[in-house]
């Protein structure tokens, strides 16, 4: 089951980078294509959280050179059924998103700076500087890790 969100995302984040690198995708757009995979996957079994990607403010002390106003800074995916969410529930969630470098630097480019991740009804959750995982894949990648 997982393995069908994580192909599904796979391909939509591909295309993602496609459009993006023609300079042809707004932020709108990416919100609207990650809901609908998101409700696609828990449509059909593959992923047990109904998830919703929104735009909110993001961290100020995650800014960086691209980043847009803070309060339109932050990627925001909140778990709708977040009843019994373990904290390696938002990780994995997360990791949705920060497996691809490309679409890390693409949502940066686009003024995203904070990837948040949190339940509706609880205040538990992810906030991850996007700058760091782009430097972090960086530093691997230049270590040969």
């Amino acid at each position: 089951m997982a393995n069908n969100i994580f192909d599904s995302i796979t391909r939509f984040i591909n295309r993602v980078v496609s459009v993006v690198s023609t300079g042809s995708l707004e932020r709108v757009r990416i919100i609207r294509e990650f809901n609908l995979v998101f409700q696609e996957a828990f449509l059909q079994g593959s992923l047990a959280w109904k998830c919703v990607v929104t735009t909110s403010a993001g961290k100020p002390e995650y800014k960086h050179e691209l980043s847009t106003f803070y309060l339109r800074s932050g990627f925001k995916i909140t778990i709708e059924n977040d009843k019994n969410l373990q904290e390696n529930d938002y990780i994995e969630i997360a990791g949705y998103v920060i497996q691809n470098l490309a679409f890390v630097r693409q949502l940066m480019a686009l003024g995203y700076d904070t990837l948040i991740v949190v339940g509706r009804n609880n205040h538990y959750g992810a906030f991850i500087p996007l700058k760091t995982i782009a430097n972090l894949h960086n530093y691997m990648l230049n270590e040969g890790l």
